[in-house]
């Protein structure tokens, strides 16, 4: 039985994680601040502790694990605090990052051997993303440290049931509250997506094949490209109700504030290329068209309520 430490994995793809290794057989332990319970899983370990805590962290028993899975660094030093400041042992050390961490100035498709981005940008966005990237290597150097494999996972736009960020989710609100949606119609920017189970099956295959996915740095993407049309298109596809939309101009949705969630313009695209770990563990992505009927479905019934 694989022995799982998860830090954070109460919200969004943290729980989806934790319900698909729960149903693999894997034990479980968190630590978290306890905002939400995961004792419907059953028999569970859950540490009540903010990871900043040092002293906090150090009070936790001694644990032993196949691997630990870090869904909420964030801010510089969390990493490295997080491995100095436990008692334990780990084979592995998973941390989720960000598809966004790769040079803004290429405009290809970025697979992991893209240039990561060398310098800060000056938007919320860019704050983020630079914050992931050094964050990776710290992850680095505290696992070289200590003799842990490190495997890191950059998704990309992540969507699917629990999700917070007002993706998918805002415009499924629209639909079943029948507001119209507004759609640019001078758009030209492309992305990719990836369903939020795919990343806890990815995340299982990582530690099943520790062999092979330590070192490793995986982008997960799936292949299609998404536009706002085609993302319309796909939005009639699973929804059971019709649903009107409205034309606007990209110009009119800065100048508007109107809160679309994904890229504008072309030069805001964010395209990825994420078959290294179907090559290297197995694994497959969900269609666009399946997962986002699971997020309808699954978005529907809270704003149905």
């Amino acid at each position: 039985m694989k022995k799982i430490l998860i830090i954070g994995g109460t919200y969004f793809a943290g729980r989806v994680f934790a319900m698909i290794a729960s149903q693999n057989g894997y034990s479980l332990s968190f630590i978290n601040r306890g905002r939400y319970s995961m004792d419907f899983l059953g028999d569970v370990k859950e540490h009540r502790c903010d990871r900043h805590d040092a002293a906090g962290l150090s009070a936790i028993p001694f644990g032993e694990y196949d691997a630990v899975v870090d869904f909420c660094a964030y801010e510089p030093g969390d990493c490295a605090l997080l491995l100095k400041s436990l008692n334990m042992k780990a084979s592995q050390y998973i941390l989720l990052s960000t598809a966004d961490v790769y040079s803004r100035e290429i405009r290809a498709p970025k697979d992991e051997s893209t240039p990561l981005q060398d310098h800060m940008g000056s938007c919320m966005a860019a704050d983020y993303m630079w914050k992931k990237r050094n964050l990776e290597k710290e992850a680095a150097e505290a696992c070289e440290e200590r003799g842990i494999g490190l495997t890191v996972i950059r998704p990309a736009f992540i969507y699917g049931p629990f999700n917070y960020a007002p993706r998918e989710s805002w415009f499924i609100e629209k639909i079943i509250k029948g507001q119209p949606i507004p759609v640019p119609t001078d758009s030209d920017s492309e992305w990719n997506c990836v369903f939020v189970t795919d990343i806890a099956r990815a995340i299982c295959a990582c530690i099943e094949r520790l062999d092979i996915s330590a070192g490793q740095a995986y982008n997960l993407s799936a292949p299609e490209v998404v536009t706002y049309k085609t993302f319309i298109e796909i939005l009639r596809e699973v929804s059971d109700r019709p649903f009107e939309t409205y034309g606007v101009t990209v110009e009119e949705v800065l100048k508007k504030n109107i809160p679309l969630p994904f890229p504008l313009t072309a030069q805001e695209s964010e395209r990825y290329i994420g078959d290294k770990i179907c090559r290297d563990l197995g694994t497959e992505y969900s269609p666009l068209r399946v997962g986002m009927q699971k997020a309808f479905n699954a978005f529907r019934s809270v704003y149905e309520r």
